[in-house]
Protein backbone atom coordinates (compact mmCIF):
# COMPACT_ATOMS: atom_id res chain seq x y z
CA UNK A 1 0.00 0.00 0.00
CA UNK A 2 0.93 3.42 -0.41
CA UNK A 3 0.30 6.37 1.74
CA UNK A 4 -2.73 7.47 0.36
CA UNK A 5 -4.00 3.67 0.79
CA UNK A 6 -3.74 2.64 -2.87
CA UNK A 7 -2.13 -0.80 -4.06
CA UNK A 8 2.04 -0.27 -5.40
CA UNK A 9 1.23 -3.44 -7.07
CA UNK A 10 -1.27 -5.55 -9.34
CA UNK A 11 -3.57 -7.16 -7.29
CA UNK A 12 -3.13 -11.03 -6.93
CA UNK A 13 -6.49 -12.48 -7.81
CA UNK A 14 -7.28 -16.02 -5.58
CA UNK A 15 -8.92 -18.37 -7.59
CA UNK A 16 -11.86 -20.15 -5.60
CA UNK A 17 -13.33 -23.12 -5.97
CA UNK A 18 -16.58 -23.53 -7.14
CA UNK A 19 -17.60 -25.70 -4.08
CA UNK A 20 -16.07 -22.55 -1.59
CA UNK A 21 -17.86 -20.39 -4.65
CA UNK A 22 -21.19 -22.28 -3.84
CA UNK A 23 -21.02 -21.15 -0.63
CA UNK A 24 -23.15 -18.05 0.09
CA UNK A 25 -21.20 -17.48 3.82
CA UNK A 26 -17.78 -17.72 1.99
CA UNK A 27 -18.78 -15.01 -0.72
CA UNK A 28 -20.00 -12.89 2.08
CA UNK A 29 -16.66 -13.17 3.92
CA UNK A 30 -14.87 -12.40 0.41
CA UNK A 31 -17.44 -9.59 0.03
CA UNK A 32 -16.74 -7.99 3.64
CA UNK A 33 -12.91 -8.28 2.78
CA UNK A 34 -12.84 -6.61 0.02
CA UNK A 35 -15.21 -3.39 0.99
CA UNK A 36 -12.42 -3.66 4.01
CA UNK A 37 -10.04 -2.75 1.86
CA UNK A 38 -8.90 1.06 0.77
CA UNK A 39 -8.49 -0.22 -2.91
CA UNK A 40 -11.88 0.79 -5.12
CA UNK A 41 -12.78 -2.33 -7.02
CA UNK A 42 -15.66 -3.71 -8.93
CA UNK A 43 -16.91 -5.90 -11.52
CA UNK A 44 -18.15 -5.96 -14.96
CA UNK A 45 -20.58 -8.96 -15.44
CA UNK A 46 -20.75 -10.99 -18.65
CA UNK A 47 -23.45 -8.78 -19.91
CA UNK A 48 -21.17 -5.31 -19.52
CA UNK A 49 -22.93 -4.39 -16.66
CA UNK A 50 -21.76 -3.66 -13.39
CA UNK A 51 -22.65 -6.09 -10.83
CA UNK A 52 -20.38 -5.55 -7.73
CA UNK A 53 -18.86 -2.25 -6.29
CA UNK A 54 -16.98 -2.06 -3.38
CA UNK A 55 -16.97 0.62 -0.77
CA UNK A 56 -13.84 1.70 -1.50
CA UNK A 57 -16.14 2.93 -4.77
CA UNK A 58 -18.50 4.32 -2.73
CA UNK A 59 -15.83 6.41 -1.05
CA UNK A 60 -14.30 7.80 -3.88
CA UNK A 61 -17.21 8.45 -6.23
CA UNK A 62 -19.20 9.92 -3.15
CA UNK A 63 -22.14 8.36 -4.05
CA UNK A 64 -24.08 5.29 -3.00
CA UNK A 65 -22.75 2.64 -5.45
CA UNK A 66 -25.69 0.19 -5.62
CA UNK A 67 -27.43 2.90 -8.02
CA UNK A 68 -25.11 1.79 -10.80
CA UNK A 69 -25.51 -1.45 -10.31
CA UNK A 70 -26.93 -3.60 -13.35
CA UNK A 71 -26.43 0.01 -15.24
CA UNK A 72 -24.07 -0.76 -18.90
CA UNK A 73 -20.14 -0.42 -18.56
CA UNK A 74 -19.61 0.03 -21.75
CA UNK A 75 -18.01 2.80 -23.66
CA UNK A 76 -20.27 5.29 -25.40
CA UNK A 77 -23.19 4.14 -23.06
CA UNK A 78 -23.00 7.56 -21.26
CA UNK A 79 -24.74 9.47 -24.12
CA UNK A 80 -27.89 9.60 -21.99
CA UNK A 81 -30.39 11.85 -20.37
CA UNK A 82 -29.10 9.80 -16.71
CA UNK A 83 -26.43 11.26 -15.38
CA UNK A 84 -25.53 8.01 -13.50
CA UNK A 85 -25.19 6.44 -16.86
CA UNK A 86 -22.65 8.49 -17.71
CA UNK A 87 -20.61 7.53 -14.62
CA UNK A 88 -20.76 3.85 -15.04
CA UNK A 89 -19.76 3.93 -18.80
CA UNK A 90 -16.91 5.89 -17.08
CA UNK A 91 -15.98 2.67 -15.63
CA UNK A 92 -15.62 0.63 -18.75
CA UNK A 93 -11.99 -0.66 -19.67
CA UNK A 94 -10.10 0.70 -22.67
CA UNK A 95 -9.41 -0.31 -26.12
CA UNK A 96 -7.68 -3.52 -26.17
CA UNK A 97 -8.78 -5.09 -23.52
CA UNK A 98 -10.92 -7.24 -25.31
CA UNK A 99 -7.71 -9.06 -26.98
CA UNK A 100 -5.38 -8.60 -24.20
CA UNK A 101 -7.18 -9.70 -21.30
CA UNK A 102 -5.59 -6.97 -19.37
CA UNK A 103 -5.11 -3.13 -19.78
CA UNK A 104 -4.68 -0.09 -17.57
CA UNK A 105 -6.39 2.97 -18.05
CA UNK A 106 -6.85 6.76 -15.82
CA UNK A 107 -10.15 6.68 -15.06
CA UNK A 108 -11.93 10.13 -15.04
CA UNK A 109 -15.48 9.99 -14.14
CA UNK A 110 -17.72 12.91 -14.59
CA UNK A 111 -18.47 15.44 -12.22
CA UNK A 112 -21.79 14.03 -9.51
CA UNK A 113 -24.00 16.79 -8.42
CA UNK A 114 -21.26 18.91 -9.22
CA UNK A 115 -18.42 17.66 -7.11
CA UNK A 116 -15.73 16.84 -9.64
CA UNK A 117 -14.65 13.54 -8.67
CA UNK A 118 -10.49 12.50 -8.83
CA UNK A 119 -8.79 10.42 -11.04
CA UNK A 120 -7.83 7.10 -10.60
CA UNK A 121 -5.77 4.59 -12.17
CA UNK A 122 -6.98 1.48 -12.51
CA UNK A 123 -5.75 -2.00 -13.91
CA UNK A 124 -8.29 -4.26 -15.64
CA UNK A 125 -8.36 -7.51 -15.85
CA UNK A 126 -10.58 -10.56 -17.43
CA UNK A 127 -11.08 -13.73 -16.17
CA UNK A 128 -13.29 -16.53 -17.48
CA UNK A 129 -14.26 -17.06 -21.22
CA UNK A 130 -15.71 -15.09 -23.81
CA UNK A 131 -19.39 -15.80 -23.02
CA UNK A 132 -19.20 -15.62 -19.32
CA UNK A 133 -16.40 -13.61 -18.79
CA UNK A 134 -16.23 -11.21 -15.65
CA UNK A 135 -13.94 -8.02 -15.31
CA UNK A 136 -12.54 -7.20 -12.59
CA UNK A 137 -11.05 -3.62 -12.13
CA UNK A 138 -9.20 -2.24 -9.42
CA UNK A 139 -7.52 1.25 -8.11
CA UNK A 140 -3.72 1.41 -7.70
CA UNK A 141 -0.52 2.84 -8.93
CA UNK A 142 1.25 0.22 -11.25
CA UNK A 143 4.80 0.86 -12.59
CA UNK A 144 4.68 -2.04 -15.57
CA UNK A 145 4.97 -1.22 -18.98
CA UNK A 146 3.23 -2.88 -21.63
CA UNK A 147 5.83 -3.81 -24.84
CA UNK A 148 5.13 -2.06 -27.59
CA UNK A 149 4.27 -5.09 -30.02
CA UNK A 150 2.22 -5.96 -32.37
CA UNK A 151 -0.83 -3.81 -32.43
CA UNK A 152 0.31 -1.72 -28.79
CA UNK A 153 0.86 1.26 -30.85
CA UNK A 154 -2.52 1.32 -32.47
CA UNK A 155 -3.98 -0.05 -28.70
CA UNK A 156 -2.20 2.88 -27.13
CA UNK A 157 -3.89 5.97 -29.56
CA UNK A 158 -6.98 4.35 -29.24
CA UNK A 159 -6.52 4.43 -25.30
CA UNK A 160 -5.29 7.93 -25.77
CA UNK A 161 -8.48 8.81 -27.98
CA UNK A 162 -10.54 7.17 -24.84
CA UNK A 163 -8.66 9.83 -22.62
CA UNK A 164 -9.62 12.58 -24.26
CA UNK A 165 -13.24 11.56 -24.65
CA UNK A 166 -13.89 11.02 -21.11
CA UNK A 167 -12.52 14.41 -20.50
CA UNK A 168 -15.20 15.94 -23.26
CA UNK A 169 -17.50 14.17 -21.65
CA UNK A 170 -16.75 14.58 -17.84
CA UNK A 171 -16.53 18.55 -18.22
CA UNK A 172 -19.30 18.74 -20.98
CA UNK A 173 -21.76 16.02 -20.23
CA UNK A 174 -24.80 18.39 -20.40
CA UNK A 175 -23.80 19.23 -24.05
CA UNK A 176 -22.23 16.10 -25.03
CA UNK A 177 -23.27 15.69 -28.57
CA UNK A 178 -20.95 14.31 -30.91
CA UNK A 179 -19.95 18.03 -32.72
CA UNK A 180 -18.91 19.20 -29.80
CA UNK A 181 -16.04 16.65 -28.94
CA UNK A 182 -12.33 17.88 -30.36
CA UNK A 183 -8.84 19.30 -29.20
CA UNK A 184 -9.44 22.17 -31.92
CA UNK A 185 -9.57 26.21 -31.48
CA UNK A 186 -13.38 26.09 -33.03
CA UNK A 187 -14.03 23.20 -30.56
CA UNK A 188 -13.34 24.85 -27.67
CA UNK A 189 -14.89 28.03 -29.36
CA UNK A 190 -17.90 26.64 -29.69
CA UNK A 191 -18.29 24.28 -26.02
CA UNK A 192 -17.73 27.88 -24.42
CA UNK A 193 -20.75 29.40 -26.24
CA UNK A 194 -22.52 26.55 -25.80
CA UNK A 195 -21.82 26.42 -22.03
CA UNK A 196 -23.10 29.82 -21.46
CA UNK A 197 -26.38 29.30 -23.65
CA UNK A 198 -27.24 25.69 -21.56
CA UNK A 199 -26.89 28.24 -18.35
CA UNK A 200 -28.95 31.09 -19.74
CA UNK A 201 -31.89 31.19 -21.39
CA UNK A 202 -31.90 33.89 -24.17
CA UNK A 203 -32.40 34.30 -28.01
CA UNK A 204 -30.10 32.16 -29.86
CA UNK A 205 -29.11 31.42 -33.11
CA UNK A 206 -26.98 28.27 -34.67
CA UNK A 207 -24.98 29.12 -37.75
CA UNK A 208 -23.43 25.90 -39.67
CA UNK A 209 -23.32 24.11 -42.89
CA UNK A 210 -26.03 21.23 -43.50
CA UNK A 211 -25.36 17.96 -41.43
CA UNK A 212 -23.83 19.72 -38.71
CA UNK A 213 -26.30 18.41 -36.51
CA UNK A 214 -27.31 22.18 -34.93
CA UNK A 215 -30.78 20.56 -34.30
CA UNK A 216 -29.89 17.88 -31.96
CA UNK A 217 -27.45 20.59 -30.48
CA UNK A 218 -29.74 23.07 -30.21
CA UNK A 219 -32.49 20.80 -28.52
CA UNK A 220 -29.98 19.63 -25.80
CA UNK A 221 -29.27 23.32 -25.30
CA UNK A 222 -32.62 24.25 -24.29
CA UNK A 223 -33.27 20.80 -22.38
CA UNK A 224 -30.64 22.60 -19.96
CA UNK A 225 -31.34 26.10 -20.39
CA UNK A 226 -35.30 26.05 -19.82
CA UNK A 227 -36.29 22.12 -19.18
CA UNK A 228 -39.88 22.98 -18.24
CA UNK A 229 -40.36 24.80 -20.95
CA UNK A 230 -42.37 23.64 -24.14
CA UNK A 231 -40.37 23.72 -27.52
CA UNK A 232 -42.93 24.51 -30.75
CA UNK A 233 -40.84 23.48 -33.84
CA UNK A 234 -41.53 25.34 -37.25
CA UNK A 235 -39.73 24.45 -40.88
CA UNK A 236 -38.92 28.04 -42.13
CA UNK A 237 -38.97 27.36 -45.81
CA UNK A 238 -42.58 26.61 -45.95
CA UNK A 239 -44.10 29.51 -43.76
CA UNK A 240 -45.99 32.65 -44.77
CA UNK A 241 -47.36 34.83 -42.17
CA UNK A 242 -50.60 33.18 -42.01
CA UNK A 243 -49.36 29.63 -41.82
CA UNK A 244 -47.02 30.62 -38.93
CA UNK A 245 -50.10 32.02 -37.21
CA UNK A 246 -51.83 29.21 -37.72
CA UNK A 247 -48.62 26.89 -36.47
CA UNK A 248 -48.09 29.07 -33.28
CA UNK A 249 -52.13 29.86 -32.76
CA UNK A 250 -51.71 27.24 -29.62
CA UNK A 251 -48.59 29.27 -28.21
CA UNK A 252 -50.37 32.39 -29.24
CA UNK A 253 -53.47 31.61 -26.86
CA UNK A 254 -51.30 30.54 -24.37
CA UNK A 255 -49.11 33.20 -24.18
CA UNK A 256 -51.95 35.97 -24.53
CA UNK A 257 -54.03 34.49 -21.65
CA UNK A 258 -51.51 33.68 -19.16
CA UNK A 259 -48.72 36.51 -18.37
CA UNK A 260 -46.57 33.70 -16.71
CA UNK A 261 -46.37 31.24 -19.70
CA UNK A 262 -43.07 30.92 -21.40
CA UNK A 263 -42.39 29.16 -24.97
CA UNK A 264 -39.97 28.47 -27.19
CA UNK A 265 -39.77 28.16 -30.92
CA UNK A 266 -37.07 27.05 -32.61
CA UNK A 267 -37.13 27.56 -36.67
CA UNK A 268 -35.07 25.21 -38.82
CA UNK A 269 -33.18 26.95 -41.89
CA UNK A 270 -34.53 30.35 -40.70
CA UNK A 271 -32.36 31.52 -43.16
CA UNK A 272 -34.63 29.99 -45.93
CA UNK A 273 -37.67 31.39 -44.08
CA UNK A 274 -39.70 33.98 -46.76
CA UNK A 275 -39.12 38.00 -45.34
CA UNK A 276 -42.92 38.20 -44.98
CA UNK A 277 -42.93 35.42 -42.58
CA UNK A 278 -39.72 36.47 -40.63
CA UNK A 279 -40.99 40.30 -39.69
CA UNK A 280 -44.69 38.48 -38.46
CA UNK A 281 -42.03 36.28 -36.10
CA UNK A 282 -40.26 39.68 -35.24
CA UNK A 283 -43.65 41.24 -34.19
CA UNK A 284 -44.61 38.10 -32.15
CA UNK A 285 -41.18 37.99 -30.31
CA UNK A 286 -41.60 41.88 -29.69
CA UNK A 287 -45.11 41.34 -28.66
CA UNK A 288 -44.36 38.50 -26.21
CA UNK A 289 -40.69 39.93 -25.28
CA UNK A 290 -39.18 38.62 -22.79
CA UNK A 291 -41.50 35.28 -22.84
CA UNK A 292 -41.67 33.87 -26.30
CA UNK A 293 -37.60 32.91 -26.90
CA UNK A 294 -36.48 32.08 -30.16
CA UNK A 295 -33.88 29.39 -31.56
CA UNK A 296 -32.62 29.95 -35.24
CA UNK A 297 -31.11 27.28 -37.20
CA UNK A 298 -29.07 29.00 -39.87
CA UNK A 299 -26.82 27.23 -42.67
CA UNK A 300 -24.59 30.41 -43.44
CA UNK A 301 -23.53 33.54 -41.09
CA UNK A 302 -25.99 36.51 -40.97
CA UNK A 303 -26.42 38.69 -43.70
CA UNK A 304 -28.39 41.90 -43.55
CA UNK A 305 -29.65 41.60 -47.18
CA UNK A 306 -33.43 42.76 -46.29
CA UNK A 307 -33.94 46.49 -46.51
CA UNK A 308 -36.59 48.89 -45.38
CA UNK A 309 -37.88 50.74 -48.52
CA UNK A 310 -38.46 54.60 -47.27
CA UNK A 311 -38.38 55.87 -43.85
CA UNK A 312 -40.48 55.38 -40.66
CA UNK A 313 -40.67 57.03 -37.17
CA UNK A 314 -42.50 53.37 -36.09
CA UNK A 315 -40.12 51.12 -34.86
CA UNK A 316 -42.56 48.14 -34.82
CA UNK A 317 -43.49 49.04 -38.64
CA UNK A 318 -41.97 48.70 -41.33
CA UNK A 319 -42.20 48.55 -45.07
CA UNK A 320 -41.28 45.58 -47.20
CA UNK A 321 -40.42 44.59 -50.80
CA UNK A 322 -40.83 41.26 -50.72
CA UNK A 323 -39.74 40.14 -54.22
CA UNK A 324 -36.42 42.18 -53.82
CA UNK A 325 -35.14 41.30 -50.22
CA UNK A 326 -33.93 37.71 -48.95
CA UNK A 327 -31.71 36.56 -45.88
CA UNK A 328 -31.97 37.63 -42.22
CA UNK A 329 -34.81 40.33 -41.40
CA UNK A 330 -32.85 43.22 -39.98
CA UNK A 331 -34.92 42.85 -36.24
CA UNK A 332 -34.10 39.14 -36.36
CA UNK A 333 -30.19 39.84 -36.42
CA UNK A 334 -30.53 42.29 -33.61
CA UNK A 335 -32.54 40.12 -31.45
CA UNK A 336 -29.93 37.22 -32.65
CA UNK A 337 -27.04 38.68 -32.02
CA UNK A 338 -27.10 38.01 -28.00
CA UNK A 339 -25.87 34.76 -28.62
CA UNK A 340 -24.95 32.98 -31.71
CA UNK A 341 -22.72 29.77 -31.96
CA UNK A 342 -20.76 29.04 -35.02
CA UNK A 343 -20.31 25.02 -35.80
CA UNK A 344 -17.58 25.19 -38.26
CA UNK A 345 -17.16 22.35 -40.91
CA UNK A 346 -15.69 18.35 -40.58
CA UNK A 347 -13.39 19.67 -43.44
CA UNK A 348 -11.84 22.78 -41.58
CA UNK A 349 -11.39 20.70 -38.04
CA UNK A 350 -8.99 17.88 -38.99
CA UNK A 351 -7.51 17.73 -35.65
CA UNK A 352 -10.73 16.64 -34.01
CA UNK A 353 -11.79 13.86 -37.03
CA UNK A 354 -9.91 10.83 -34.55
CA UNK A 355 -11.70 11.80 -31.82
CA UNK A 356 -14.95 12.61 -33.68
CA UNK A 357 -14.82 9.39 -34.75
CA UNK A 358 -14.16 7.94 -32.11
CA UNK A 359 -17.01 9.18 -29.99
CA UNK A 360 -18.96 7.85 -32.86
CA UNK A 361 -17.86 4.59 -32.69
CA UNK A 362 -18.08 4.39 -28.72
CA UNK A 363 -22.05 5.09 -29.20
CA UNK A 364 -22.52 2.57 -32.23
CA UNK A 365 -20.89 0.18 -30.04
CA UNK A 366 -22.17 0.82 -26.91
CA UNK A 367 -25.61 0.37 -28.79
CA UNK A 368 -24.95 -2.97 -30.28
CA UNK A 369 -24.36 -2.33 -32.63
CA UNK A 370 -21.23 -4.09 -33.54
CA UNK A 371 -17.74 -5.39 -31.31
CA UNK A 372 -15.21 -3.19 -33.31
CA UNK A 373 -13.75 -0.55 -30.29
CA UNK A 374 -11.22 1.51 -32.40
CA UNK A 375 -10.06 2.26 -35.86
CA UNK A 376 -6.69 1.09 -37.27
CA UNK A 377 -4.10 3.44 -38.81
CA UNK A 378 -5.16 3.34 -42.58
CA UNK A 379 -8.60 3.74 -41.57
CA UNK A 380 -8.03 6.24 -39.46
CA UNK A 381 -5.96 8.39 -42.42
CA UNK A 382 -8.72 7.70 -44.14
CA UNK A 383 -10.96 9.61 -42.10
CA UNK A 384 -8.69 12.38 -41.83
CA UNK A 385 -7.92 13.25 -45.52
CA UNK A 386 -11.73 12.93 -46.89
CA UNK A 387 -13.40 16.09 -47.03
CA UNK A 388 -16.75 15.24 -45.45
CA UNK A 389 -19.12 17.02 -47.79
CA UNK A 390 -22.01 15.74 -45.35
CA UNK A 391 -20.44 16.83 -42.26
CA UNK A 392 -21.11 15.13 -39.15
CA UNK A 393 -24.35 13.40 -40.28
CA UNK A 394 -21.99 11.56 -43.36
CA UNK A 395 -19.24 10.57 -40.44
CA UNK A 396 -21.63 9.20 -37.88
CA UNK A 397 -23.35 7.24 -40.99
CA UNK A 398 -19.85 6.12 -42.11
CA UNK A 399 -19.45 4.51 -38.33
CA UNK A 400 -22.45 2.78 -38.58
CA UNK A 401 -21.37 1.48 -41.63
CA UNK A 402 -17.94 0.76 -40.54
CA UNK A 403 -18.85 -0.90 -37.20
CA UNK A 404 -21.36 -3.41 -39.05
CA UNK A 405 -18.72 -4.52 -41.67
CA UNK A 406 -16.09 -5.03 -39.19
CA UNK A 407 -15.60 -8.39 -37.41
CA UNK A 408 -13.50 -7.47 -35.07
CA UNK A 409 -12.12 -5.31 -32.14
CA UNK A 410 -10.17 -2.70 -35.13
CA UNK A 411 -12.30 -0.97 -37.81
CA UNK A 412 -9.95 -1.72 -41.27
CA UNK A 413 -9.19 0.88 -44.29
CA UNK A 414 -11.65 -2.49 -45.95
CA UNK A 415 -14.46 -1.44 -43.61
CA UNK A 416 -14.91 2.26 -44.53
CA UNK A 417 -17.43 2.94 -47.38
CA UNK A 418 -16.32 2.84 -50.51
CA UNK A 419 -16.52 7.00 -50.99
CA UNK A 420 -14.01 7.19 -48.14
CA UNK A 421 -11.65 4.45 -48.85
CA UNK A 422 -11.59 5.56 -52.79
CA UNK A 423 -10.74 9.06 -52.35
CA UNK A 424 -7.51 9.76 -53.26
CA UNK A 425 -6.73 13.70 -52.95
CA UNK A 426 -4.00 14.20 -55.53
CA UNK A 427 -7.20 13.02 -57.99
CA UNK A 428 -9.44 15.26 -56.44
CA UNK A 429 -7.43 18.41 -57.65
CA UNK A 430 -6.54 16.63 -60.68
CA UNK A 431 -10.69 16.80 -61.35
CA UNK A 432 -11.32 19.80 -59.83
CA UNK A 433 -9.84 21.97 -62.11
CA UNK A 434 -11.32 20.95 -65.63
CA UNK A 435 -14.58 20.46 -63.09
CA UNK A 436 -13.92 24.57 -62.35
CA UNK A 437 -13.65 25.05 -65.85
CA UNK A 438 -16.35 23.56 -67.77
CA UNK A 439 -18.74 21.10 -65.03
CA UNK A 440 -19.64 23.96 -62.76
CA UNK A 441 -20.43 26.32 -65.74
CA UNK A 442 -22.84 24.09 -67.62
CA UNK A 443 -24.50 23.14 -64.19
CA UNK A 444 -24.57 27.33 -63.62
CA UNK A 445 -26.12 27.93 -67.07
CA UNK A 446 -28.33 25.28 -67.28
CA UNK A 447 -29.36 25.89 -63.93
CA UNK A 448 -29.97 29.59 -65.55
CA UNK A 449 -31.87 28.80 -68.46
CA UNK A 450 -34.17 26.39 -67.01
CA UNK A 451 -35.47 29.35 -64.05
CA UNK A 452 -35.41 31.87 -66.74
CA UNK A 453 -38.16 29.31 -68.88
CA UNK A 454 -40.57 28.43 -65.52
CA UNK A 455 -40.15 32.52 -64.49
CA UNK A 456 -41.40 33.55 -67.76
CA UNK A 457 -44.03 30.84 -67.42
CA UNK A 458 -45.12 31.80 -64.81
CA UNK A 459 -45.79 35.35 -65.72
CA UNK A 460 -42.63 36.31 -63.60
CA UNK A 461 -44.30 35.82 -60.49
CA UNK A 462 -42.02 34.04 -58.37
CA UNK A 463 -43.89 32.45 -55.75
CA UNK A 464 -45.29 31.04 -58.15
CA UNK A 465 -41.82 30.09 -59.90
CA UNK A 466 -40.55 28.43 -56.69
CA UNK A 467 -43.49 26.01 -56.17
CA UNK A 468 -42.80 24.98 -59.55
CA UNK A 469 -39.06 24.03 -59.17
CA UNK A 470 -39.53 22.56 -55.88
CA UNK A 471 -37.64 25.37 -53.74
CA UNK A 472 -38.39 28.17 -51.51
CA UNK A 473 -38.73 31.67 -52.73
CA UNK A 474 -35.61 33.14 -50.36
CA UNK A 475 -33.59 30.10 -52.32
CA UNK A 476 -35.14 31.49 -56.00
CA UNK A 477 -34.32 35.15 -54.98
CA UNK A 478 -30.64 34.59 -54.08
CA UNK A 479 -30.45 32.47 -57.70
CA UNK A 480 -32.00 35.37 -59.23
CA UNK A 481 -29.21 37.75 -57.68
CA UNK A 482 -26.50 35.34 -58.84
CA UNK A 483 -27.87 35.67 -62.56
CA UNK A 484 -27.81 39.33 -61.99
CA UNK A 485 -24.19 39.43 -60.96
Amino acid sequence: MTGDGCLKHPPIFVYLHPVAMASGTKIRSLSRLLDASSAPLWVIGPKGTLIYLSAAVARWLGIDVDVLLDRHCVAGTSISDDPLDFVAASLSPPPGFNERGTASLRVQPPPIDGRKVTPLDVRFVRAGTASDSMTFAIGGQFDDAVADTGGATEVLQAVELRKKLDAWRAHHADIATIATAGVSSQARRMRTKLSVAASTRTHLAFFGPDGSGSLSIAMRVHQQSAPDEPLVRVEGPLMDPELLDATLMTTINQLSESKTTRVTVLVNELDDMPIEAQHRLSELLTTFAPRLRLIGLCTEQPRLLCEPLGESNDDDTISLEPESTIGLHPKLIDVLSTLSVVIDSLASRVEDIPVLATAALDTRRASGDGNAERFGRAALDALIVYPWPGNFEELESSVRHAIAAAPRESIGLEHLPLAIRSFRPGHADATQRPANISLDESVRRYEHKIISEVLEASDNNRAEAARRLGISRARLLRKIDEMNQ
